[in-house]
């Protein structure tokens, strides 16, 4: 049942001011309103007069306040709620829609996509599931994303994902066997010499994440061009033998709802809280 925050306050404040203005509203009551004396053959209209009502307490006063108080109490609580669930059901809708992705790419080229050894948080996922086309414009090797919006060199794969190129890449006039259309706001720029794109997560997420045991290391990656802006990204592991899906692959990111860090992942039906959030 969806209920309006502001729909419960206008209720309960105009409930509260009609019980003001019925309590403590003066009114001229006649007693005998329409009756009429004969006296001597002559219709008299007997002198009206003045009842007042007894005016609005200070209790009751008190009362509405109370009423009005915990009203916006529930209204505060409700839309904390309500934004907590638009944040899950962001991640998770991205979440799934990557996971078919992925097993998309698996039935087109025979295996998951690779991944940047030992550094999850940077990983090639954005490039692998959009499709590239391989140039060459001289002596040096370019890969663009069939839209034509993303384009990065082989120098620049080798140093940032540790990678000589990508799997599904296609010569010019060809298509990529796997063609991924993302958003603006699913994958964004981080810094570095060279236009490198990442996938993203909807929600913000903690500074720092610690996986399979080892020492936290950065998580939140500044944007190019604005490094105070911090980037969540898709987390990703297909080859490392102590990840928790040992024939396919891990996916997850680790978000901040609330004033906790919550995690989402393929290997968990829910999302688990990790810790709290500084």
């Amino acid at each position: 049942m969806n209920i309006e925050p502001t729909s419960i306050l206008s209720r309960a404040y105009m409930g509260a001011l009609n019980l003001v203005r019925t309590r403590s509203t003066a009114s001229l009551i006649p007693p005998h309103a329409g009756a009429r004396k004969v006296r001597d053959g002559v219709e008299s209209v007997p002198a009206r007069r003045m009842v007042r009502r007894r005016g609005f307490t200070l209790i009751e006063l008190l009362v509405v306040i109370s009423i009005i108080g915990v009203l916006a109490s529930l209204t505060v609580g409700l839309s904390a709620v309500a934004s907590r669930k638009s944040k899950e059901s962001r991640v998770r809708a991205d979440l799934d829609r990557l996971v078919t992705a992925i097993e998309n790419y698996k039935a087109a080229l025979g295996m998951y996509p690779p991944d940047n050894p030992g550094r999850p948080s940077t990983n090639q996922l954005y490039y692998e599931l959009s499709g590239t086309i391989y140039e060459q414009a001289g002596a040096r090797g370019y890969f663009t994303t069939p839209n034509k919006q993303e384009r990065i060199d082989a120098e620049s794969i080798r140093q940032v994902f540790n990678a000589r190129g990508f799997s599904n890449s296609a010569r010019p006039g060809e298509t990529p066997k796997v063609a991924e259309e993302f958003k603006a706001s699913q994958y964004g720029e981080i810094v570095g010499e060279t236009d490198v794109e990442i996938l993203i997560s909807p929600v913000r997420g903690p500074e720092l994440f610690s996986y399979q045991g080892r020492p936290p290391v950065q998580l939140a990656i500044p944007v190019r061009g604005n490094p105070k802006n911090k980037l969540n990204p898709w987390l990703y592991d297909s080859s490392s033998p102590n990840r928790n899906n040992r024939n396919t692959f891990d996916l997850w990111t680790e978000v901040i709802i609330g004033r906790n860090i919550v995690r989402f992942t393929n290997w968990d039906k829910d999302p688990v809280v990790i810790g709290r959030a500084k």
